[in-house]
């Protein structure tokens, strides 16, 4: 075999392996992975009360009341992630993306934001009421997530 088709082989198996565009090659078949959106949950009770400068773990659709403040914090959902599945082999890190809802009952004041688990497609922390939550982790199936709350 010559070179030329000998590339043209090596970069069709590249292609087959890593697939357009993907940053990870394929040991699995696609309809095996559980899908990287997910809608969003039953509205939870609330999981409990956090002081600032702690940790908080948050199932999807959980909320967390901040101690000192009238802040809820709920883990609405998570909107996007492109992290690497258990069982794959991958060029990057990828990132996941989660969706929390901010509530202040005792001004009437919401609002919702998304934040990353890395920089590089979005923020890592979000203000609201003189608070800061920070994404600490995103479990691996994305429904679950630690937060940390302090002062802003």
């Amino acid at each position: 075999m010559d070179l030329k088709k000998l590339l043209v082989v090596l970069c069709a198996l590249i292609g087959l392996a890593c697939g357009a565009g993907s940053s990870a090659a394929r040991e699995e078949p696609a309809a095996s992975r559980p899908p990287a959106v997910r809608p969003a949950p039953v509205q939870q009770p609330a999981q409990g009360a956090v002081e600032l400068g702690e940790t908080v773990d948050l199932k999807a659709g959980e909320t967390a009341e901040v101690a000192s403040k009238d802040v809820s914090i709920r883990f609405a959902r998570l909107v996007s992630d492109s992290r690497c599945a258990a069982g794959m082999v991958c060029v990057w890190e990828g990132e996941a993306v989660i969706e929390l809802a901010l509530a202040e009952p005792g001004r009437g004041e919401r609002t919702t934001a998304e934040v990353a688990s890395t920089g590089r497609g979005g923020r890592q922390s979000v203000e609201f009421a003189a608070c800061r939550v920070d994404l600490v982790a995103v479990s691996s199936g994305g429904d679950q997530v630690t937060l940390r709350v302090s002062k802003a």
